[in-house]
């Protein structure tokens, strides 16, 4: 294997499959990128065995290859540079970086040891990127990131007549966006993981990709998105999503609109009050707004009024700030609805306005007074 490249496209390459290269691999090989020369082309590609990345850039090839060599020390070694163009020979086990003032050899491990990728074909469905991209941003954050219950760590994706509902939940909150994104694609249910979600939007971003195409292998549970360039492959998670629909009130009691801005600076300002007694803040529904406070018997305590439209009864409820901070700075407008029951009844969050159709839900906590 030998070739010629530039400095740039190998470094933005290397920059965007290194964030899946895992600091406690399960198997060494996993601690290594693959590259693979042919057609002009290099094809760098890392996986830890749940999601994969793939980057083509061009090069110029003057002998077909493939190796695989360590990714981290790799794009440490590349950043470095100063040079413009690189070049990369395979010589025995070994492989030599050169440009015209450095030179480095980095041990290699046969590219049959590294794990398969699946075979890519056309997408059968295509999405564009500036209608799902928001939409995934303010859904991702709600998922689980505890392990232990895997299914939470996902987002439901369900695509039905046009429309792609998206939905997470770690159990105390809950995220969900529907968006129409058109056309005749083919109806769908999975369970995707939102850290794969995530990054799909992030490479998409990077790429300035327009469209991101999806298709999945149902025998290896697998879905895979595209990109001119790119190609992000992932597990498919197992089991029933809980049936969020018996959550979700279907009436309420109180309801709030009140401005964003002035309700997270209150939230932010009750937290360094609230660190100390788990994270609870009392938020309570007045004629004129909310009064929020926040109590450490240690510390001191906090109280804050905002100013809000307010019908219904007046009431009171508990929330963990950090739910909230997540909510407000995910939230797609200036201002919101918050729509309660009572204090031992889910908050549901939602825009003043009927598009984007988001929904956001926090558990409240139980305090005692």
């Amino acid at each position: 294997m030998k070739f010629l490249i530039l400095k740039e496209n190998l470094y933005k390459a290397l920059t965007i499959v290194g964030r899946n290269i895992s600091s406690k691999p399960q198997l060494p090989i996993l601690s290594n990128i693959l590259l693979q020369a042919e057609n002009g082309q290099i094809r760098i590609t890392t996986t830890n065995l749940d999601l994969g990345v793939i980057v083509t850039t061009p090069a110029k090839i003057e002998k077909n290859g493939e190796v695989t060599v360590p990714g981290k020390l790799l794009t440490e070694f590349v950043s470095m540079l100063s040079a413009e163009k690189i070049e990369f020979s395979l010589e025995g086990t070994n492989l030599s970086v050169k440009t015209n003032n450095n030179q480095a050899t980095f041990t290699t491990i046969p590219a049959s040891e590294f794990p398969s990728s699946p075979n890519i074909s056309q997408p059968k469905t295509t999405f564009p990127l500036k209608k799902i991209k928001d939409a995934i941003t303010r859904t991702v954050f709600s998922a689980s990131i505890d392990e232990g219950r895997p299914i939470l760590t996902g987002v439901k994706t369900v695509l039905t007549e046009g429309n792609m509902i998206l939905s997470a939940t770690d159990g105390y909150r809950l995220s969900q966006e529907k968006i129409e994104i058109g056309g005749k694609n083919n109806e769908l249910k999975v369970n995707l993981p939102a850290h794969t979600l995530a990054e799909v939007v992030r490479i998409a971003q990077e790429l300035k990709a327009e469209e991101i195409g999806f298709s999945m292998i149902e025998n290896k549970n697998q879905a895979i998105f595209t990109f001119p360039n790119a190609v992000v492959f992932t597990r498919i998670i197992d089991g029933e999503f809980p049936n969020i629909e018996k959550i979700i009130p279907i009436g309420f009691k109180t309801r709030v609109v009140i401005d964003k801005e002035q309700l997270a600076q209150a939230v932010k300002t009750a937290s360094l009050f609230a660190r100390g007694a788990a994270n609870i803040i009392k938020i309570k529904i007045e004629k004129e707004g909310l009064r929020l406070s926040a109590n450490t018997p240690q510390v001191g305590q906090n109280e804050d009024f905002v100013e809000a439209k307010v019908e219904g009864e007046e009431t009171e409820i508990a929330f963990n700030y950090r739910f909230l901070l997540d909510l407000l700075a995910n939230f797609p407008e200036d201002s919101l609805v918050f729509e309660s029951s009572g204090p031992l009844n889910p908050g549901v969050f939602k825009p003043t306005k009927p598009t984007p159709l988001f929904l956001h839900i926090i558990m409240p906590v139980r305090v005692q007074g």
